[in-house]
């Protein structure tokens, strides 16, 4: 989105709680790309090539009926670096009418693959032992930790907002946290969205990659 300031506040919420007795380990953090409430094509084109470039197994597309989300369609959105990425399978685009079925289906996704659980554990166990996937919102908030601090848990699914009006009600209830982008300078508080975009998806391969899940996993 345009980070626009708003006036609007949520509660803030704790990060996700792991499974009582048993320490989940995500060895492959992954991140998603909730995409709706996009105003602009071109804006929706960068943040499809964007998740491609950051290795998002799916994007979730919401409404954005204007567009054409199949690569071989004629006038289709998906930019042609992509289109045969997203032919393979190497980026999944998975369409929903409603933004709460969406959440629904992102929530209750095992957050990975693999894991690093006790060798004994049965399958059920596994599945059991792994926390969903939580929707991070990016806006101004004052529930919003800052992205420099990296609050990540596990793989996650980012949302952005409106270019010009940020996130709605709607969005911001479903989200289970907010993330906001440090500015340093005196201009404005509005950052064009696939720029926000590729801001908070690069920081989340950095810690993806980084010492600390290394650790975690190590120990």
């Amino acid at each position: 989105m345009d980070e626009s300031p708003s006036s609007r506040q949520s509660p803030r919420r704790d990060p996700p709680s792991e499974p009582r007795g048993r320490r989940h380990r995500c060895k492959r953090p992954k991140p998603y790309f909730i995409l709706t409430n996009i105003s602009k094509r071109q804006n929706v084109r960068n943040l499809l090539q964007l998740a491609a470039a950051h290795g998002c197994p799916a994007v979730f597309v919401v409404g954005q009926r204007a567009f054409e989300f199949d690569p071989d369609a004629e006038g289709t959105d998906v930019p042609p670096s992509i289109r045969e990425c997203v032919r393979r399978g190497g980026m999944r685009i998975v369409r929903f009418d409603k933004l709460e079925a969406c959440a629904e289906h992102v929530k209750r996704m095992p957050c990975c693959d693999e894991t690093t659980d006790e060798a004994d554990a049965d399958d059920d166990d596994r599945r059991n032992a792994r926390p969903s996937v939580p929707i991070l919102g990016v806006e101004i908030d004052e529930a919003a930790v800052d992205l420099e601090d990296e609050p990540f848990a596990t793989s996650t699914a980012f949302m952005m907002g409106n270019e010009g009006s940020g996130m709605t009600s709607k969005q911001m209830k479903l989200c289970d946290g907010f993330v906001r982008i440090a500015q340093y300078g005196g201009g404005t508080a509005s950052l064009n969205v696939s720029v926000a975009a590729g801001l908070v998806l690069h920081r989340f391969a950095h810690w993806s990659r980084g010492d600390a899940v290394r650790r975690y996993c190590d120990d």
